[in-house]
């Protein structure tokens, strides 16, 4: 390489393994030299720089850069003198000269004085491979916007994925555009679910997704059938607490003859009832079993152990949440006498019946099943993949926080436990048709305080996923609420800007040593850039998120209001709709 090549910026002083450091020319202008009309930005953390190497040249990072005249530091083990401004340089790979191509991993390293060079825009290219079959598109480089950043979709998809960043910095956009590409840009059988806690992406997704939200009173509706969870849950969902001991053996062996009763008269099921469990995802009648143990909690009798001398002055109407109607028991042991379960339950029932009255839980009630018809949940589950559409927004916007959790749970755990039992051949979902699963808020469905089935599911779906063909992208703003283990699983990582020293921490650790010292400048990312590492991206790189068109609903309210007129809020429509028609009157 000639000496005066202009791409030239400096020498290797000291080499450690796969770091390096290199003084720069005397003669170098600043940081930023002019290169073909250009500024090369040789200052930045994360720049590419290259050391010709014979046939290959050595692709490096910077990671740390200083003056040591002005600073009074140090380069790494003393090896530039007092005076030189220096920059520290991650070797991470290798350009073929006579293929063009990059490769991770270096197989031979630079010897002392040997010259280094920013890289060039066709150095670049090499790297950074442009759009394809198997890549979409999701930026450029911070450093070089006329270089495209494209992601593996492959890797990012099966081998799970994180975009963490803080409330401002561009997460909700960031997933905006990835789904664009994918459901716009030739991916037309996608299977994208994507959890959306705050119903922010149907309008960034418009006509190439189906979205389905608790709240729509159409064929929209999202339906997570309360049958599909366990005895327990049910309780949680609807009474919102679990209940004592009794309370809950009771309503478990309830729910396990209700279930049996059906798949004993079901034409679509082929389960021996024995062999059925309070578990089982089969439907029956809650409202049935609610009025049985309310029925429980109320009974008196003119003789205590005789069941036929029941008091019973109106039966009620499970149907209808009407409770039957006893004559109150006397005191000082006369008659009537309370039934041997009388008040065992104590204010479960009334929760349990005016959970089945409130309509946001309405979503949970259907579909109910029919002994004489097809399997609901093929249909519901269906509903949930969006059908024909690459991308499915399943909107729990406006749910009980509990609720929405064991709701979510339910469809993360059907979806694996469906893609486990998918044979590779059949045109079901995992491996012969792979399902990722956006997971909005991803800290409240993974630590340690999250229920105890989302939490399950997802961890799961982290840990064992990417065999049956079901990728995870972890979206949230709190990534130090994550598991270690679920954040390890992550074989790519999107940081975009990170305030909080926790939340930085957890991102540091996560990063490889290769590239850790990239950490330092998330506090300092502008919004939508981020920094993208792992297996999706040949290098690490500081990367200018391309803005989804249209935006997703999560920009930040403007303030032109406040200059208007002033005038009484009209709260009536949000308080109707918050209500749902629940009055409190029951």
């Amino acid at each position: 390489m000639p000496e005066l090549d202009p791409t030239r910026i400096g020498r290797v002083r000291h080499v450690l393994g796969a770091q390096i450091t290199v003084a720069l020319d005397d003669d170098l202008a600043g940081v930023a030299p002019i290169f073909r009309g250009r500024l090369q930005a040789v200052g930045q953390i994360g720049s590419i720089v290259r050391l010709p190497q014979g046939l290959l040249d050595l692709v490096g990072q910077v990671s740390l850069l200083g003056i040591a005249e002005l600073t009074g530091v140090q380069p790494p083990a003393e090896v530039v003198q007092t005076g030189e401004r220096w920059l520290q340089v991650q070797l991470l790979g290798e350009i073929d000269r006579s293929t063009g191509r990059f490769r991770r991993g270096v197989g031979s390293y630079p010897g002392l004085d040997d010259p280094v060079h920013f890289a060039t825009a066709a150095d670049l290219h090499a790297v950074f491979p442009s759009e394809g079959d198997d890549r979409l598109r999701i930026g450029c480089l911070a450093a070089a916007e006329e270089i495209p950043v494209c992601l593996n979709a492959g890797r990012l998809v099966i081998r799970h994925a994180a975009v963490v960043g803080s409330t401002g910095a561009g997460k909700t956009s960031t997933v905006a555009t990835l789904l664009q590409r994918f459901a716009q840009g030739g991916w037309p059988a996608a299977n994208i679910v994507v959890i959306d806690p705050h119903g922010e992406y149907a309008s960034a997704l418009g006509a190439d997704s189906a979205v389905s939200s608790v709240l729509a009173t159409d064929d929209t509706r999202l339906q997570v059938p309360y049958w599909a969870l366990p005895a327990g849950d049910i309780m949680r969902v609807f009474a919102g607490v679990a209940g004592g001991a009794t309370t809950q053996s009771r309503f478990a062996e309830l729910i396990t003859q209700a279930r049996r009763e059906f798949a004993a008269t079901a034409i679509w099921l082929t389960l021996d009832p024995a062999a059925v469990t309070a578990d089982t995802p089969i439907p029956f009648d809650l409202r049935a079993i609610w009025h049985r143990i309310d029925w429980e909690n109320n009974e008196t009798r003119m003789a205590s152990n005789d069941p036929t001398t029941v008091c019973e002055e109106d039966p009620g109407e499970a149907i209808t949440l009407a409770p039957a109607r006893f004559t109150p028991y006397a005191q000082a042991g006369a008659a009537p006498f309370k039934g041997p379960l009388h008040g065992i339950h104590g204010s479960i029932p009334e929760l349990l019946r005016l959970g089945l009255l409130d309509p946001r839980l309405a979503f949970f009630q259907e579909p109910k099943g029919d002994p004489a018809g097809t399997d609901p949940l093929v249909s519901v589950m269906g509903s949930w993949l969006g059908g024909e559409q690459p991308v499915s927004v399943l909107d729990f916007s406006g749910v009980p926080t509990h609720a929405s959790e064991l709701a979510i749970g339910v469809v993360l755990n059907l979806l694996f436990e469906a893609a486990v039992r998918t044979d590779f051949n059949s045109p079901g979902i995992g491996r012969p048709r792979p399902v990722l699963i956006v997971l909005e808020e991803a800290h409240r469905y993974l630590g340690e305080t999250a229920v105890a089935i989302a939490r399950d599911a997802a961890n799961r779906i982290a840990r064992e996923g990417r065999k049956y063909g079901v990728g995870l992208l972890l979206v949230t703003q709190r990534p130090s609420e994550l598991p270690d283990t679920a954040l390890a699983q992550c074989g790519s990582l999107i940081a975009l800007r990170l305030t909080n020293s926790a939340d930085q921490a957890k991102i540091r650790a996560a990063l490889p040593d290769s590239v850790s010292g990239l950490a330092a400048v998330l506090p300092s990312l502008r919004t939508g850039e981020a920094v993208i590492t792992g297996e999706a991206l040949a290098l690490p790189a500081r990367v200018l998120v391309d803005i989804p068109k249209p935006l997703p609903a999560a920009e930040d309210p403007s303030l032109a209001p406040w200059r208007q007129a002033a005038t009484m809020p009209d709260l009536a429509p949000a308080i109707a709709a918050w209500r749902g028609g629940y009055d409190g009157d029951l």
